[in-house]
């Protein structure tokens, strides 16, 4: 596993760890790659991916070596701008020759030289638009021509307007003057010339690819990759591929016309023109990213029937398919692909050289282009040199690399479709054309094995196969761009039979590991690459219990989501029974490795039917970070970027319907609906119910084991957090002193202090309501403050809490009613404790509880020891902020998070409450009083659960 990158690509490098490619490699030659081992050694990788189809004559071919060199012993120069380039002149020379022999009959091409094939796209583009404005402008200035002559005709008496004049368009009143002629002449102008302001039409095929460049990327279909800069670029019409009756109905949507004035025979007609709106239409002879789609000669032929009957020119991208990969120099050739436009790039630079070409049909090249588009590196010299070895090295012996290139292709098609037919439970289709070849996996969305079902459904399986075959097998492959199931396999000409054989056996256990569920093979890579499991592949493929369908309920249900963390080590066996064999460590390691994917799909939903009648969907948007994790950032203080991170999977989650979410375990403690904003999202903790459970479980502690909360003490783990100070203020009215315990960290004690002042806040309500008094409240009550308050009749709301906590430390020194500390041992005076951090590991112990102790414990993970140790040292355990669900609804393995069945966590069970009462999102997340206690405590049990 390669270390992290901070300046580059930090991103991408992350994510590439949750895939187990985190490889940085050291070495080139052929087909084979080299990183090194954690011991230091090589260890050599078969490169199936082969630069994304830039190495057809594989790594570091010698002769293009020889050739780089030798250019660079030469002291040979590499940028000379604007000056003559005989090189690239040559390259151009030796692509017509090619040119001509594949497409007999054509003429020749002008050559644009440039680094990378979105530049070769961009180029293409360019020109495109380039000469249809001057088609354009030409069309406009001949129509004013005409006019003129028309005008000049009428003026002379050659045309007489009362008989000899056409109908004037848009129901003019014909003109009886030469002025009115001049007029309604200079109106159609006008219009005329407006649609020379009309954007361009540009049309490309669905799965299509093109570039991430400004205009290339409005050229390539991924939403992915458009979407986010369609405001800036070209005007493009997706066509699905194979159905050119739609290529042909968006062309009549999108005709412009333009009227023209034709002057003959004694008359003036307007007639209507074509304007020149169409640029031009791109294609891929075999789309590549978009899952590898050889295209159908019939299509290309009603293709090229239609855009010359438009006359819109094509732009054939044979970026990836070109030079020789496809078992000719252009794929386009094979299926009947003649473009007015070529972009070549990739192995153009043989490997060593960034380089691309722009071919533009001569008759359609506009000399005066060559002034408004140019490149700072196109044609220099080093690339050029290299392009012309690559392609001279390509049609040596007649072009016997083509034949080579269609010949390897057929071997690997053989061996994959007869791999396929002893699998096709696991393998969809295997198809292309020569050495560009998509192995399409079945879509394993409803897999049982959760982690490959999460990886298929989160668009990842492809890369997490990936990172199988190159730790397991030593085989260097990846996925297509836009179809994340389908492996693309483009190895250079000199695959040997070795390398075949090696692929297969490769593949065959991969199938075995998928037809059997068994996603231990697919994770072990991931943590420990070096290594195996210790286990074979077992088979898992038997659905589990719980993921049986669900009943099929036709009844309405609102949809109510809840965030939360999966990977605790527990969860994740629980998740994927074939992760058993792994210890807690290497989960962990697993849990932390796959964090940049930042979120996995939903888990599936569970339905809650209240007695009352409505019914909720819940369901759980794990997110993926582990415990421990989390409480690192927590303690890092990264609480944005947690709720940044939140949001993000609030706006996926309200696209699929719901509008309601608890944001569950450690991810509530720095959330809430003031903090988290996503417009028609309510999202919050739930810390309503959570509370009201909490104050129920120490009141029925409290009479057990010490006949009752009257003179008790309550301690609280966590008195700074949202939950800790919440029901510390509650609990006021109830307990004669409160013990608040912080964390130590930053701004720890303002934080306590804050919860303090909110317990005297509450406490003052209480007295200021009249009534009789317990706790805390009773006691203030005696106080000459509190007493010459209620003579004043100050409200329970006013602020108060600050004020109370200085006239308590004023009048006693040490405050006898509420203590702030960030030390342990405090925690030895309360009767009651109450454990309400974010830990992941055991943050409580009986070495700070005194004997008799009863510790309630909402935490998340479970923040102490285990109930049996606790017992041991006579302290009581209670397991708080758990309420039983309504028909025993139970949610799915992996998302139980210590749940037993039928039971929900408050904050959860909370929204899934208010949704069942159809309650307005005001009323989740507002603050929580002692009037809203009992309002969610009412209406969770009118709808069906049990505190």
């Amino acid at each position: 596993m390669a270390g992290p990158t901070r300046f580059s690509d930090s991103c991408l490098t992350e994510l590439l760890g949750a895939f187990g490619t985190d490889v940085e490699y050291v070495r080139a030659k052929g087909d084979t790659l080299f990183h090194r081992a954690s011991d230091g050694t090589e260890v050599a990788v078969l490169d199936l991916l082969s630069g994304v189809g830039s190495l057809i004559l594989g790594h570091n071919h010698p002769e293009l070596v020889a050739e780089a060199k030798k250019f660079l012993d030469a002291d040979s120069p590499v940028h000379t701008q604007v000056s003559v380039h005989e090189g690239a002149d040559e390259v151009g020379r030796l692509l017509n020759e090619i040119i001509h022999r594949e497409f007999p009959g054509t003429e020749d091409y002008l050559i644009s030289l440039a680094n990378s094939g979105a530049e070769a796209v961009e180029g293409a583009v360019k020109h495109a638009e380039f000469d249809r404005l001057h088609k354009a402008m030409r069309l406009i200035e001949e129509i004013e021509w005409n006019a003129g002559n028309a005008i000049a005709a009428v003026r002379s008496g050659a045309v007489q307007l009362s008989d000899g004049l056409s109908p004037l368009p848009s129901g003019r009143p014909a003109p009886a003057t030469v002025e009115e002629f001049e007029s309604a002449l200079a109106e159609l102008l006008a219009g005329n010339r407006e649609k020379l302001g009309k954007p361009p039409v540009f049309f490309a095929l669905e799965r299509s690819f093109h570039g991430k460049l400004v205009g290339s990327v409005q050229l390539t279909h991924g939403p992915s990759y458009r979407a986010p800069f369609a405001a800036l670029g070209l005007a493009t019409r997706f066509v699905p591929p194979d159905q050119p009756g739609v290529l042909r109905a968006i062309a009549d949507e999108e005709r412009a016309t333009v009227y023209d004035v034709v002057v003959g025979d004694g008359r003036i007609d307007i007639v209507e023109r074509d304007f020149p709106v169409f640029a031009a239409l791109i294609v891929e002879p075999v789309q590549s990213e978009g899952g590898i789609h050889v295209l159908t000669e019939e299509f290309a032929a009603a293709v090229r029937a239609i855009c010359d009957d438009i006359g819109c020119p094509i732009i054939v991208d044979e970026i990836q398919s070109g030079m020789g990969r496809c078992g000719a120099f252009f794929a386009g050739s094979l299926n009947g692909f003649c473009g007015d436009y070529f972009t070549l790039s990739k192995s153009l630079g043989g490997g060593l050289a960034k380089v691309s070409a722009t071919l533009v049909r001569e008759s359609l090249y506009r000399k005066e282009f060559e002034f408004v588009h140019s490149s700072t590196f196109g044609r220099d010299g080093f690339s050029t040199a290299i392009a012309l070895r690559t392609l001279r090295l390509l049609e040596a012996d007649g072009g016997k690399a083509y034949e080579r290139a269609a010949e390897r292709g057929e071997r690997l098609l053989e061996m994959l479709r007869a791999l396929a037919g002893e699998y096709p439970d696991v393998i969809a289709d295997v198809r292309g054309r020569g050495l560009l070849i998509g192995l399409e996996f079945t879509g394993p969305y409803t897999a049982t094995s959760a982690i490959i079902r999460q990886h298929a459904l989160s668009g990842t399986f492809g890369q997490v196969v990936a990172g199988y075959l190159l730790r397991v097998h030593g085989i260097r492959m990846l996925p297509t761009g836009s179809a994340p199931n389908v492996l693309r396999i483009e190895p250079s000409i000199y695959l040997g039979d070795d390398d075949i054989a090696r692929l297969k056996e490769a593949l065959t256990e991969l199938c075995v590991v998928l037809r059997n569920q068994d996603a231990l093979h697919l994770v072990h890579p991931v943590i420990s690459p070096e290594t195996r499991p210790a286990v074979a592949v077992r088979d898992f493929s038997a659905a589990p219990a719980d993921q049986a369908a669900p009943p099929d309920d036709q009844r309405p249900a609102r949809k109510v989501a809840v965030i939360s963390y999966l990977l605790t080590p527990g969860t994740l066996r629980e998740l994927d029974p074939s992760l058993g064999e792994l210890d807690d460590d290497r989960l962990e390691l697993y849990g932390r490795r796959i964090e940049p994917l930042k979120a996995m799909p939903p888990l599936p939903p569970t339905r809650i039917d209240s007695p009352l009648g409505t019914s909720v969907e819940l369901t759980v948007f794990p997110l993926t970070v582990t415990a421990q994790r989390m409480a690192e950032r927590i303690r890092l203080g990264q609480h944005d970027e947690i709720r940044q991170d939140i949001e993000a999977y609030l706006r996926i989650i309200k696209g699929l319907g719901c509008d309601i979410a608890a944001i569950g375990l450690h991810a509530g403690a720095v959330t809430d609906r003031s903090a988290v904003r996503v417009p028609g999202m309510t999202a919050g903790s739930g810390l309503a119910l959570t509370a009201a459970t909490v104050l129920r479980d120490l009141t029925t502690a409290a009479e057990q084991h010490h006949g009752g909360l009257d003179g008790l003490t309550l301690a609280v783990l966590g008195g700074a957090g949202r939950t800790g100070s919440t029901c510390a203020a509650l609990a006021a009215e109830h307990v004669s002193k409160i013990v608040l315990v912080g964390s130590g960290r930053d701004g720890s004690e303002a934080r306590l202090r804050a919860a303090a002042h909110r317990v005297y806040q509450e406490a003052w309500s209480c007295v200021a309501d009249g009534g009789e008094l317990s706790g805390i409240p009773a006691l203030l009550r005696k106080e000459p403050l509190i007493d010459g308050w209620l003579r004043e009749q100050r409200p329970g709301d006013e602020p108060s809490g600050e004020l109370i906590a200085r006239y308590v430390e004023d009048r006693y020194g040490t405050d006898p009613f509420v203590v702030v500390t960030d030390d342990l041992s405090a925690l030895a005076e309360g009767h009651l404790v109450l454990s309400a951090v974010t830990s992941p590991t055991p943050a409580l112990t009986g070495e700070y509880l005194r004997a008799g102790a009863v510790v309630c414990d909402v935490a998340v993970p479970a923040s102490t020891v285990d109930g049996a140790a606790l017992l041991r040292a006579g302290i009581h355990y209670v397991r708080s902020g758990i309420l039983t669900a309504p028909g025993g609804a139970s949610l799915p393995a992996g998302a139980r998070g210590g749940l037993g069945d039928g039971e929900l966590f408050a904050g959860m069970a909370e929204a899934v409450v208010l949704a069942l009462a159809d309650a307005g999102p005001e009323q989740y997340g507002a603050q929580v009083t002692r009037s809203r206690l009992r309002d969610i405590r009412e209406l969770a049990r009118r709808h069906g659960f049990a505190l």
